[in-house]
C-alpha cells in the first residue's frame, strides 16, 4: 500500500506537445472573448459603423482553437495505433503499468 501512495505522490510529467495545444486554444479563446466584449462595448455606446473587423477576428480566434485541437487529437491518434510511440512503449513492457503485480492506482491489477 505504501509503494502506491509514493507513486500516487510522485509529479506526472507534462508532455510540451500539450502545452503547446494547450496555449494555442487558449489564445484563441481569448481572441475569441475580447472580440465579444468589444461587440458588447460598441453596442452599448451606439456604435452604428460596420464591425467587421471584429467579426473577422472573431473567425480567426475560433480557427485558431479548432487547430489546436486538431493539432492535438492527430497526434494522440498517431501515437496511440499500432506503431506509435506509446503503443509501442506499453508493448515492449507487456502492457504492465508497473513491474509489480498488483498494477497502480490508475489501473489496478485484474
Amino acid at each position: 500500500m505504501a509503494r502506491r501512495k509514493r507513486r500516487a505522490a510522485k509529479k506526472r510529467k507534462v508532455e510540451w506537445s500539450k502545452v503547446v495545444c494547450l496555449l494555442a486554444m487558449l489564445a484563441g479563446l481569448l481572441i475569441v472573448q475580447e472580440c465579444l466584449f468589444l461587440m458588447y462595448l460598441c453596442i452599448r455606446s451606439g456604435y452604428t459603423a460596420a464591425a467587421a473587423w471584429l467579426t473577422a477576428a472573431t473567425g480567426v480566434g475560433e480557427a485558431i482553437i479548432i487547430a489546436g485541437a486538431n493539432g492535438y487529437l492527430s497526434l494522440a491518434k498517431s501515437d496511440h495505433k499500432r506503431g506509435g510511440i506509446t503503443f509501442e512503449a506499453a508493448k515492449a513492457n507487456n502492457f504492465r503499468t508497473d513491474t509489480d503485480n498488483d498494477g497502480s492506482i490508475d489501473s489496478p491489477a485484474i
